[in-house]
Order: structure tokens, then sequence, then C-alpha cells
């Protein structure tokens, strides 16, 4: 797979990988799907992320906001190597493989600056986050999002 072709979500979710973390390093992963989901809906409602990620659709569900081309999209860059699925106990570890990264060095000096900060702010200050302070955090921001969450954290927001 190159990078041509690649959906918008898909080129999303490996500029995510790549983006800087809190401690300021480069390519870490992205602790399950939660804060997957969560960090590209965030980024989908600033007017420079909705533009990028038109594609996507969020509603309410379970844990809040979804759309279930996010899960597709990674899938698709699992099986093509691009990024691997760590599976733990309770979530799945997201992280870029060396082939994500050389696609991604071609497809990262392509990506204009205010892009690679949305990119960066959002996973500096979510990615972190444990799960219920990520969907707290969106709650608090979303509360239309906890309408048919699951999650004991969205009751505070109903």
């Amino acid at each position: 797979m190159d990078s041509t072709e690649l959906s918008p979500v898909q080129i999303a979710i490996l500029t995510l990988l790549k983006s800087k973390n809190i401690d300021g390093e480069n390519n870490t992963p992205i602790p399950g799907m939660t804060h997957l989901v969560k960090e590209l809906f965030v980024i989908k409602m600033t007017p420079l992320g909705d533009k990028l990620l038109s594609d996507l659709s969020f509603e309410p569900d379970n844990y809040g906001p979804y759309d279930e081309t996010i899960n597709v999209a990674l899938d698709d860059l699992s099986n093509a190597g691009l990024v691997g699925l760590e599976k733990t106990s309770s979530y799945t570890k997201i992280k870029i493989t060396n082939e994500g990264l050389k696609l991604m060095d071609g497809v990262w000096g392509k990506l204009r600056e205010d892009i690679i900060s949305l990119f960066t702010y959002v996973k500096m200050n979510y990615n972190h986050l444990n799960s219920t302070k990520l969907l707290d955090t969106v709650y608090r921001a979303y509360p239309e999002m906890t309408k048919y969450s699951i999650s004991k954290v969205a009751d505070k927001y109903r």
C-alpha cells in the first residue's frame, strides 16, 4: 500500500500515531480504540478537522462518539502492515510499524503545519489520559454524546 491508496481516515490515524506526545516523543502508541476514536472525534470537531475528516460522522454510542469507519480504516492499516495491534487484557494498543513510518515519512513532509499542529495538540492533550478522564473530557465538552453511553462517567453530564 502506498500513500495514494490511503483514505483520509487512514492518513489521520497514521498522522496521530506519528505526532508527538506530551513528552515530546514521536511515533508513540495510542493506548486503545477508545482513545483513537475520541482523539479523532476531537480533531473532527475543529473547523480544520471537519474538512480533513469529512468521511466521519460520529454518533452517540456505548462509550460516547463513535464511527465504524475508524475500525474499518484501522483494520485495513493493520492488514497492510502499517500499524500493529497489541492486545492486552483490557485494551488494544495501536502502534505504527516500521513500514508505516517509512510511508509516513513521505506523507509527513507534505502536511501543512496547521495540520501537524492540530494532531500534535490532540495527542499531547488526550493520549496520556486514562480512559475515565478521556471520557470525562469529551462528555463535558459534548454532553449530547452521552445519550447511549453505558459508562458511569456519562451520568454526570446527562
